[in-house]
């Protein structure tokens, strides 16, 4: 698997290379990446002050995951409490795995971030983080205290020079089995309990990325799975027929026309669908990507989970650089 293609303990550097194995303690954190003055890009440092346990450095707002949070979540949430501004996050980069406090096999996963329109930075918690500064390319690297952390900047420069946009693929959450549904329509079959839950949980998740739009099956179960992030985010919702089992059934090339559409647009979005509709969506992405990034867009999508193509381009252009797969913390 290529850097770009990531999922949880796909790659882990520290200072002799990989690091493979168990680990105790998860962190996640962001390099928030802005163009300065004459285009020169700029990244945000965090600095902390000594701890009886810590020496004091200069490195990247990062932290360690609440109980219940992914990793992305973690990401985004530390950014804003140690740094005061809203993110949302862009290409994943390679996790760091290096041991900490006696031994401790610590990993953290970071992302390339940008701050969400209207966002400054500040020193949102003093106690934890006594400054916060935009820096050069050049100023960063001298600041930097850990070489890791240097090498985590070069990753982030190398990805940041090809600016991406989220297509996001979703499958449906957990829904009543078709066998025990009623109904006289399967379009109607709603979530269960526990697929509700889901949605709920992948509200926060999918904000986390800089999704515009909202596409979906018209059908109950997926309509239902994308509401909440939907209405929590503000985002708009289409139903389109071509994304549901039926209209796929009646014309088989119909969703992928649904996806065409999105990437001529070339902005963010989310597109919700079902088990026998997702492969074809899925091949798609993957005849725009590379050798690593193509056999994780064909892996089959478990109920609630979703992946993240990152696309360069729009339209002719469009190529997937970077995959990730998520789902809501416990599972599908």
């Amino acid at each position: 698997m290529t850097p770009a293609a990531v999922r949880a303990g796909d790659r882990a550097a520290n200072g002799s290379g990989r690091e493979a194995g168990a680990v105790d303690v998860e962190a996640a954190g962001c390099v928030v990446v802005r163009r300065g003055r004459g285009g020169e890009p700029q990244v945000l440092l965090v600095h902390r002050p000594a701890t009886p346990r810590h020496a004091r450095d200069w490195s990247w707002p990062k932290g360690k995951l609440d109980e219940g949070e992914t990793h992305a979540e973690a990401a985004v949430r530390e950014t804003r409490e140690e740094a005061g501004c809203r993110v949302r996050l862009a290409r994943p980069l390679p996790e760091l795995r290096y041991r900490v406090d006696g031994g401790r096999r610590k990993r953290v996963k970071y992302w390339l971030a940008f701050t969400a329109p209207g966002e400054s930075a500040w020193t949102a918690s003093p106690e934890e983080v006594d400054e916060v500064r935009w820096c050069g390319v050049k100023e960063a690297r001298q600041l930097l205290t850990y070489p890791h952390d240097q090498r985590v900047l070069d990753d982030a420069l190398a990805a940041a020079r090809v600016r991406t946009w989220p297509l996001v693929v979703l499958r449906h959450a957990r829904a009543v089995a078709r066998e025990r549904f009623e109904g006289p329509d399967d379009a109607a079959r709603p979530l269960l309990d526990r697929g509700h839950a889901q949605a709920h949980a992948l509200a926060p998740l999918l904000s986390c990325f800089d999704v515009r739009a909202v596409v979906t099956s018209p059908s109950a179960r997926c309509v239902q799975t994308v509401l909440p992030a939907a209405d929590a985010a503000s985002w708009p919702v289409r139903g389109e027929e071509a994304l549901s089992e039926g209209g796929h059934e009646e014309d088989p090339a119909g969703a992928v026309h649904v996806l065409e559409g999105l990437l001529a647009a070339g902005r963010g979005a989310l597109v919700c669908s079902h088990r026998p509709v997702l492969p074809e969506l899925q091949e798609h992405l993957a005849q725009l990507a590379g050798d690593g990034e193509r056999t994780e867009l064909r892996r089959k999508l478990a109920k609630g989970e979703f992946l993240v193509a990152h696309v360069s381009g729009r339209g002719a252009e469009a190529r997937v650089v970077a995959v990730e797969r998520h789902e809501p913390a416990g599972g599908a």
